[in-house]
């Protein structure tokens, strides 16, 4: 039996600590030690902000490094551009999109979300690795989901549970990212036939190229096929074949003559 895709959700954690790793990564990722020094959490909210980083795909999954697209764009921008980078993540990570998507298809506006209607979707999808695994990492969601300005995380008190309130225009700024996605993945096929395009350009123009007069005899055999392709170009391009059955019994001889006319352009007599 294979092991699901997320049999474990990044949890134990804030996007604070996750926000704060980065920060202390873009300057020193060299010495591991060092970093966690800086960091200055217990060693285990350590290990689940990196293990975090590296679920999102910011950090390469053996070493520190940033990756090369999402991780380096967190990393080195501006405030409100990490945001929209968090936003990114939120919105290609399949558990998180499972909640967001719950509020589109919803028959009526969703102003709440429990912790536990968190819980719920994840395991009905298989997502986590038990309670502790969904509790933690809904919690842990929530609050990227504050952070992004999504809605509010609110911690539970008394009968009331913890939750997300979600923002007025939540349903719209959803629909947004997805009319994003869409447009993403159109520019990305246009963008590979426009390169197969130019390729195929590229190979047109350079195919035909004049040789020198001086050419040496050895370096100046042509191809038969292509020479008469030149020379005769609608003889050397196959033509489809037509077969035509003509019924010439109870034609006349003159008849007869004057169609292989028409047919061949001329007729002559034995």
């Amino acid at each position: 039996m294979s092991k699901p895709k997320f049999s474990s959700l990044p949890s134990g954690t804030t996007a604070e600590n996750l926000l704060s790793l980065i920060n202390i990564l873009k300057k020193n990722n060299k010495n591991e030690d060092t970093v966690k020094a800086i960091f200055g959490m217990s060693n285990s909210v350590y290990t689940k902000t990196k293990a975090a980083l590296k679920a999102f795909g910011i950090i390469e999954s053996k070493s520190l490094d940033f990756t090369t697209d999402i991780g380096r764009e967190i990393a080195f921008s501006s405030e409100e551009n990490k945001k929209e980078g968090i936003i990114r993540i939120v919105k290609c990570y399949e558990p998180y999109e499972l909640v967001l998507n719950s509020l589109v298809i919803s028959r009526t506006d969703i102003k709440m979300t429990d912790i536990d209607t968190i819980k719920n979707l994840w395991g009905k999808a298989g997502f986590g690795s038990g309670d502790r695994n969904w509790n933690d990492g809904a919690t842990f969601f929530m609050t990227i989901i504050d952070y992004i300005d999504f809605g509010k995380y609110i911690i539970g008190r008394g009968s009331n549970p913890t939750r997300i309130e979600w923002t007025d225009d939540i349903r719209d700024k959803i629909s947004c990212l997805n009319i994003q996605s869409i447009i993403n993945e159109q520019s990305g096929t246009t963008n590979t036939q426009e390169e197969d395009a130019i390729e195929a350009n590229i190979v047109d123009t350079t195919s035909v190229v004049e040789e020198p007069e001086d050419i040496t005899p050895a370096l100046n055999i042509v191809d038969e096929r292509a020479s008469n392709l030149i020379n005769n170009p609608i003889s050397a391009v196959s033509l489809p074949s037509i077969t035509i059955n003509v019924d010439m019994i109870d034609w006349s001889e003159e008849k007869i003559k004057t169609f292989f006319k028409y047919a061949y352009g001329k007729f002559e007599e034995d």
